[in-house]
């Protein structure tokens, strides 16, 4: 067997304890990661109601695939738990699959008291488009969830109230946008589709809102968070950057990377929009 070559009967009893690990770590996701002192006083969550939450969250991710670990969001949690309740805006997904994430992000948003509002074709990935590398034409409807399908998981797993579902390709439908944005979680594979998210929502994030991505170990998916030229030509100022580029930020997950996926590594990465990694120091000036 060549070195690196794993097979399913080997990976088997590493999934186990991965499992065991995951489960295990409930308890310390609660009191760190959702650390009381990064709550902001609007709400008024006990320990033992984080720990409902997180479990809910772990719970959720066994019965529905999933891009993104029950950890990751609850990173997602936290940040949106830093905003006061007095900041206006709705949480937005775009890309959600079967509706695993979907279900989580809509017991979070019960928590904070915002709505969800769930952008996705509902019939998979979209065609490839000229001069997306990542893109390829054998991939279109990779992914699909239907709309019936996302929303029965929702309705079983988490709070469909809190939810609006809006279907259609993304340069159809993000350019319509109105409403003001707290956080966004963007799930989208391709390039194409990752600009049309950034370009159509970035406007209407609040000042200190998050941009959640799951495609943090793409660096040049990355480097849109970076890019100086990007930045100054459609918004006219310095890139934000993007924590957890390559690597994902540290939500207790073990990824070396790149590109290998066999015990479950997925973090997610994240900005905000008052965030600069806009380098402008020069000892020559």
């Amino acid at each position: 067997m060549a070195l690196g070559e794993v097979t399913k009967k080997q990976l088997r009893p590493i999934r186990s304890f991965a499992e065991l690990y995951h489960m295990g770590s409930i308890p310390f996701v609660a009191i760190f990661g959702l650390n009381k002192r990064y709550i902001h006083s609007d709400y008024k969550v006990t320990l033992w109601g984080r720990f409902r939450l997180v479990t809910r969250l772990w719970r959720n991710t066994r019965h529905i695939a999933t891009g993104t670990s029950y950890k990751a969001q609850a990173a997602i949690a936290a940040k949106l738990l830093s905003i006061p309740k007095s900041t206006q805006g709705v949480v937005v997904e775009c890309g959600c699959w079967v509706g695993g994430s979907t279900a989580n992000l809509s017991l979070i948003c019960k928590l904070v008291d915002r709505q969800l509002i769930v952008y996705d074709s509902y019939e998979g990935l979209p065609v490839a488009e000229k001069g997306d590398r990542h893109a390829k034409d054998e991939a279109a409807g990779m992914f699909c969830g239907a709309l019936e399908t996302v929303q029965a998981n929702v309705r079983n797993y988490g709070d469909i109230s809190r939810c609006e579902f809006r279907k259609g390709w993304f340069s159809a439908t993000l350019p319509h946008h109105s409403e003001k944005i707290a956080l966004i979680c963007a799930d989208v594979d391709w390039q194409a589709s990752l600009h049309d998210v950034v370009v159509n929502l970035w406007p209407h994030l609040n000042p200190q809102g998050y941009f959640f991505i799951d495609e943090y170990m793409y660096l040049d998916y990355c480097g849109l968070f970076w890019s100086e030229s990007f930045w100054k030509k459609y918004f006219d100022c310095g890139p934000p950057g993007l924590m957890g580029s390559g690597v994902g930020v540290g939500v207790g997950q073990y990824y070396l990377g790149p590109f290998d996926w066999k015990v479950d590594p997925t973090s997610i990465a994240y900005t905000r929009k008052d965030f600069s990694g806009h380098w402008n120091y020069d000892p020559q000036t």
